[in-house]
């Protein structure tokens, strides 16, 4: 009995001195239980970019660098047209100017593009699309200065939109192709930019503003 006793109370004495050592407002912790498992982990998701890449012999090409083909072969069939009729109808020599290079490189420019495409299996477009037609139709009943304001303005809103396409193809493409290709499009359009500007009717408010 006595033994017992003296047992309970060394118990008490060691829970006592273990409670005194510990610091003050210390918690409990308690192992952390293992989740429980429920199958094998998912594999993560493929990028959106290797989603959708389309493979070619010349690298792979993304959605932006093949609406970067579709997009010059429809601007060529609509500025090579207008461009023609600036030349028959302006009496700006710097609209005139503009006019005969744009159609000299936007040929350039198709044929490559026409070459390009076929090369890797890609569809070329063979008619504006449907916001360009929009634009020849408009410009198809214009004369004088009221032609020559909408066609400078036309095609210098339309470069500024096809110049942050290029640049943002060439940035990251993958293609062997399209990187030449990109490049030449790319001071094509900066030409063509400068050669609008110089005919003094282009209407700044009008440009596309870039997000930040």
């Amino acid at each position: 009995m006595h033994s017992r006793k003296l047992r309970i109370a060394l118990s008490g004495a060691l829970a006592l001195a273990v409670a005194a050592c510990a610091p003050p407002n210390a918690q409990v912790v308690t192992a952390p239980q293992a989740p429980a498992v429920t199958g094998q982990p998912a594999a993560p998701p493929a990028t959106l970019t290797e989603a959708n890449l389309t493979q070619t012999p010349f690298g792979p090409i993304s959605p932006t660098g093949r609406k970067l083909l579709t997009i010059v072969q429809q601007t060529s069939i609509r500025e090579i047209t207008t461009s023609n009729w600036a030349i028959e109808r302006s009496a700006n020599p710097a609209v005139r100017e503009a006019a005969r290079t744009i159609i000299t490189q936007h040929n350039d420019l198709e044929n490559r593009d026409t070459d390009i495409s076929t090369r890797m299996g890609l569809a070329v477009p063979t008619e504006p699309a449907p916001d360009m037609q929009v634009g020849i139709d408009r410009m198809r009943g214009e004369f004088g200065e009221e032609f020559d304001r909408d066609y400078v303005n036309t095609l210098r809103k339309a470069h500024a939109e096809a110049l942050i396409l290029v640049s943002t193809v060439r940035a990251d493409t993958r293609n062997s192709l399209v990187r030449p290709f990109a490049d030449l499009a790319g001071d094509y359009i900066k030409t063509h930019i400068n050669l609008l500007e110089k005919t003094g009717d282009v209407d700044y408010a009008q440009l596309p503003v870039p997000s930040l």
